[in-house]
């Protein structure tokens, strides 16, 4: 019995999936989502973190030739993530992703490219060097 609740239930989700894996996640896809799925979208985002930092050095960790890149990789992620991510919270990760898209023109831009601007944003980072990067992904995100 048990198998075929799988297949079942497998067969209902698959298409759902494959949408999801269709759709590019940028603007437009942004501003047409609930402010739940935008939540959903943030914790999602630093649960991801967490799990990609793990990733970044459990290969590593085998071989003890690696050590110096373990603390490496270390180093860089918590560094990283303390200056950019230690006081970001969903709400104002919404907040900046809804305003960095009401600008029509950042609207190709994908998702996870627009959280670094943004939290680049809320860490400080010159406007100048934030506008440089904003037209860069602008330039980027119009080639096919």
């Amino acid at each position: 019995m048990k198998p075929l609740v799988v297949a079942v239930l497998t067969l209902l989700v698959l298409p759902v999936y494959a949408h999801a894996q269709e759709e590019r996640r940028d603007g437009n896809w942004w501003v047409g989502e609930t402010p739940n799925t935008k939540l959903n979208y943030a914790v999602g985002l630093f649960d991801g973190m967490e799990l990609g930092h793990d990733f970044s050095y459990w290969g590593i960790v085998k071989d003890p030739k690696k050590e110096k890149c373990l603390v490496d990789v270390r180093t860089s992620f918590d560094d990283s993530s303390a200056k950019f991510f230690s006081h970001v919270s969903n709400y104002q990760l919404v907040d900046g992703l809804d305003t960095f898209y009401k600008d029509y023109r950042n609207r190709k831009i994908r998702a996870p490219d627009a959280v670094w601007i943004v939290v680049n944003e809320i860490a400080g980072t010159p406007q100048s060097e934030v506008d440089k990067m904003i037209e860069g992904w602008r330039q980027n995100s119009s080639k096919p």
